[in-house]
Formats: structure tokens, C-alpha cells, sequence
């Protein structure tokens, strides 16, 4: 009795290391490929950001999760199927890629489960878009498309102030700031911090790298404490903020920097009017001082002759 429950005990044992051991095997060995099976890809559904210069990945996984390392990836700009960014194939990362990207692009690894994701180094400009991860075996294909934004900070909004056509006690109030990328928001506020509402128009225009330009105006009655804020932003931590003082022009359409000129010249007229006349009066003194001299040479010393001329000594 007791050597068959021995018996059942070690079979019990042998058993339950062969399950730990097919576990640990199925665990930690690569998942075999199933070429004859439909997957589908897997890819964010909002844009990735980054930065100039930066490394970034562009998502993309199969699903089920199985080992891609058979298949071919080829990851390429819309139109551009020939010239794929990358192209693995036959296990390997193909030679033949478009030249733009020689040397910045990699599968970021996990081949063997099911990621097939790439890794761009050093972004530019240019990189900005939609790019296409394509999967395919032997039975089936599946592709899918994950688009990449740049982030660019554009540069301090620029205020400026003009007299409002048909007056009425108005000043015309400008923003404007280019060079960001996506496209920012543009917000006025008063100084108590206050969005204003009446903003005539925001107006966006590309240039021609894609970065974006905004420009807005509004109408604001003057005042020499009550300031205005234009802030462009993209989000509450990567925005850029000016403020004016909305005065109103001097009368007749004098600009501040008009004044300065035409003060400047007249000043200039004056003081060269005032050095023209010392100089005219350092003159007329010199020659008075020459002439009674020249007199006397001219004259010399006279005396009469017998016959009543003139003798010069």
C-alpha cells in the first residue's frame, strides 16, 4: 500500500515539473510566426509630437501578438511606396531606402513580438506628416498610417498701434507672430487678466517651410494705465506674451517717431545757424584789425618836396 501511494507521489512530481517546464518554455521562447493568419496593426490614434533634432518612435504592433521576424515591414510617405524610409525584409533592413533618411531610421526592436515600430533620430522640417507602416507575409497584408507633428515655439508677438479709421476715440490695436508649428492660439486679454471677446479676426498663413503666421486686431478706446496682453500659444506651458499700452496718436497723424525726426532736424538747422553766424562775426573782426595796418603801409611816412610834391620815405 504504502509503495503505490510512493509511486503516485513521484508521478504527481514528474508531471508537474513538465507542466513548469512547457510554461516556462512557451514564456520565454519566441512566439512561432503564423503566416497564414489575418492580423491587423495597431497604431495610435492621435498625432506624435516632438521636436527638432529630437529621436522619436512611430508606433506600430501586430495583432495577435506573434513574431514578425519573417515577414516584411516597410514603413514609407504616402506616394512614396518605391522609396520606403525603411524596408525590412528577408530578415534584415534592406539597403535601398530613400536617401533622406540614410543613417536616422531603425525598428525600434521586439521583432520576435510582434513590433515593428521605427525610431527617427534627428528630425527636421521636413520629417512633419503622415508616414505608412505596411506588414505583409506570404496570404496577407495589413497597413496603417501614424502621422508625426513638429512642435515650434514662433517668436514674441509684436504689438503695434494705429489711429482707427473713422475715429470715434479708438485705437487700432495689431498682433502678430510667426514661425510656430502646429497652429497656435491667439488670445487677447485686458490687464485684470480678462479674455477680451471682440476680436475683429485671426488670420493664419503658412510660409514656405509649413510654419504657421497669426496676426489679429481689435479695437480698443485709449488709456494711459489699462494695458493689453496678445499671448500666442500652443498649450498653457509653450506660449509667448506682449503687452501695450493703448494710447491714442498724437493730433495731425504725428508718430512718436516722426516727432523724434522732425525735432531732431530742426535742432540740427538751428544749432548750424548759430555756428554760421559766430563764424561771420570772427570774420568781420579779423578784418577790421588788417585793414587800419595795411592803411598805414600804404600811406608811410609823407613829407612835402620843394616844388610842393609828395616825397614817400
Amino acid at each position: 500500500m504504502s509503495r503505490q501511494l510512493e509511486k503516485r507521489r513521484r508521478g504527481t512530481m514528474h508531471s508537474g515539473v513538465f507542466m513548469r517546464v512547457l510554461i516556462l518554455s512557451v514564456v520565454t521562447d519566441p512566439i512561432p510566426a503564423q503566416n497564414s493568419e489575418i492580423f491587423t496593426l495597431v497604431v495610435p490614434h492621435g498625432p506624435i509630437l516632438t521636436r527638432i533634432n529630437a529621436s522619436i518612435s512611430l508606433p506600430c504592433e501586430l495583432s495577435p501578438i506573434f513574431s514578425a521576424e519573417p515577414l516584411e515591414v516597410r514603413w514609407y510617405r504616402p506616394g512614396n511606396f518605391n522609396r520606403p524610409a525603411l524596408l525590412y525584409k528577408d530578415h534584415s533592413i534592406q539597403a535601398s531606402v530613400d536617401p533622406r533618411y540614410w543613417g536616422r531610421v531603425s525598428l525600434t526592436g521586439g521583432l520576435e513580438r510582434g513590433n515593428v515600430s521605427l525610431r527617427l533620430d534627428r528630425v527636421t522640417l521636413e520629417d512633419r506628416g503622415e508616414y505608412v507602416c505596411r506588414v505583409s507575409s506570404e496570404q496577407w497584408y495589413e497597413k496603417a498610417s501614424v502621422s508625426l507633428t513638429l512642435i515650434v515655439l514662433g517668436g514674441i508677438p509684436v504689438l503695434s498701434l494705429a489711429e482707427a479709421r473713422g475715429g470715434g476715440g479708438q485705437v487700432n490695436v495689431t498682433c502678430s507672430s510667426v514661425g510656430w508649428s502646429p497652429q497656435p492660439t491667439l488670445t487677447w486679454k485686458n490687464k485684470e487678466g480678462a479674455e477680451l471677446r471682440n476680436v475683429q479676426e485671426v488670420l493664419y498663413t503658412h510660409d514656405s517651410q509649413g510654419l504657421v503666421s497669426v496676426s489679429s486686431w481689435l479695437l480698443y478706446s485709449p488709456s494711459d494705465s489699462d494695458w493689453l496682453s496678445c499671448t500666442v500659444s500652443l498649450s498653457e506651458e509653450e506660449e509667448k506674451e506682449s503687452r501695450i499700452l493703448p494710447r491714442a496718436p498724437m493730433d495731425g497723424h504725428w508718430s512718436l517717431g516722426a516727432f523724434i525726426t522732425t525735432l531732431i532736424i530742426l535742432l540740427l538747422v538751428v544749432f548750424t545757424v548759430i555756428g554760421l553766424f559766430i563764424w561771420n562775426k570772427k570774420t568781420d573782426k579779423t578784418e577790421s584789425t588788417e585793414r587800419p595796418e595795411e592803411t598805414a603801409l600804404v600811406r608811410g611816412d609823407q613829407s612835402q618836396a620843394p616844388n610842393g610834391g609828395t616825397v614817400l620815405l
